[in-house]
């Protein structure tokens, strides 16, 4: 008798814990989208992504949209360069002339 509660209460401890782990997943889920979902990157302001993807929709595959995305790109490489996002992280940089790590603290 007493076997048959602790194996109970264990089932119900059991399916209790997966449960909460399963929603705290679920809301990682849908709070955090994948960055593979929005074309925009985080160089655009949000009103610039949402004009970005309305000009996507509206041209067709063809010359015009392949020269706004072209000139998309270039506005998108100034960026990069002017705020310098595109340089390696000086931790990762590697000395040349002795082959080591370059390490900042």
């Amino acid at each position: 008798m007493q076997t048959n509660r602790l194996r109970l209460l264990l089932t119900s401890t059991l399916i209790s814990l997966l449960a909460s782990a399963l929603t705290a997943q679920a809301a990682t889920l849908i709070s955090e989208p994948p960055a593979s979902v929005s074309p925009c990157s985080a160089l655009m302001t949000e009103l610039e992504c949402g004009k970005f993807k309305a000009v996507l929709t509206r041209l067709q595959p063809g010359p015009q949209r392949d020269q706004y995305l072209a000139e998309h790109d270039l506005t998108q490489r100034e960026r990069a360069a002017a705020c310098s996002c595109n340089r390696p992280d000086p931790n990762e940089t590697v000395s040349p002339s002795r082959g080591q790590a370059l390490l900042t603290f």
